[in-house]
This record gives structure tokens, sequence and C-alpha cells, in this order.
């Protein structure tokens, strides 16, 4: 990867011609991922490449959505939904990682530019995600849907996902995929 960065470069200050980045071969879902992300946004953080191309040894259709999230990263462009979430700590009551997977799978269609916030702590979670347009904090058997940071309600923890759709669907008359 550094090789495709430095060849890049070089090329940059060398010529004036659309540059078409990408890290070929880069490997696995994970590998892949993590090489093409580093590979392309170090270029494009510098201003060098005008395309780009990530590879994947999978599914060709994960390739576009690695793409996309490189580009928000960047924000160079922004389309669909972002979800943020933290890690499972001490004070993670709850299966964190199933629901910010649900509610990812759930979202996956949507393409109106929304943050969604998946915390496993109400005692920090809707602040540490308050830029979020939308989120669930989840505690021992309940948890709180909120927005911008501010709480909306308190649910039942199997709950907690419909609730937090529902709430998108009303505010922004979205239609989000039943999946």
């Amino acid at each position: 990867m550094s090789t495709t960065v430095e060849a890049n470069r070089m090329f940059a200050t060398k010529r004036d011609y659309p540059i078409h980045l990408g890290v070929t071969e880069a490997g696995t879902r994970m590998r892949g991922t993590v090489l093409s992300s580093v590979g392309i946004g170090v270029l494009l953080a510098e201003g060098i490449g005008d395309t780009i191309r990530v590879s994947l040894t999978a599914d060709p259709v994960e390739e576009i959505g690695v793409a996309y999230q490189i580009l928000a990263a960047l924000g160079v462009r922004r389309r669909g939904v972002e979800i943020i979430s933290c890690p499972s700590c001490g004070r993670t009551e709850v299966d964190l990682i199933g629901l910010a997977e649900e509610v990812e799978r759930r979202l996956q269609g949507v393409e109106l530019p929304l943050k969604v916030a998946v915390m496993g702590c109400v005692v920090n979670g809707p602040g540490e995600a308050r830029e979020a347009d939308f989120g669930i904090a989840a505690g021992k058997g309940s948890g709180m849907v909120f927005r911008k940071g501010a709480k909306v309600c308190t649910v039942p923890e199997d709950q907690l996902i419909p609730k937090l759709l529902e709430i998108i669907l009303a505010e922004t008359g979205i239609e989000i995929p039943d999946v």
C-alpha cells in the first residue's frame, strides 16, 4: 500500500492528468477495507485522486459500500445512514453488537444522510452521541430513544429498535425497508 501511495504522489507532481486511485489485491473484506481506506484516504486527503475503486476479495457490492464510507469519512460525499456506536465496555449490559448490526441492517437501504447512534450506556450514551440525528442508549432491560442528545422516550429493550425506526419515519418521512 505504501508503494501505491508514493507512486501516486510522484505521478501527481509530474503530470496534470486525472488519477484513478485503488489498492489492488488489497485482500479479504477486513484487510482490504483497511488497506483501501488508508491508501485511498491518505491520497484523497492530500488532494490527489479523481476517481476511486475499492477491490475486495468479497462480494463486489461490498466494494461500493466501502468506497462510500471512505468518501463519507473524508467529508467528500455523504449518502445514507452513518451508524455511530460505542465500544462495548464494562457498563454495557445488552448485546450492543447485535443492536448496532440490526440498526445498520434495517437502515441499509436509506439514502437520506442521517447519523444514527447505538450506545450501550444510558449514562454517557446520549451525551457522547449528541451530534447524531437519532439514537438509542441501552440499559439493562430498557433504554432510551433520543434525538440530538435529548431524550424522546424510554422503552423496554426489545422495543428499542422498533421505536427508533418509528421516530425516524415520523420525523423524516423516509421509507425504511422492512427486512
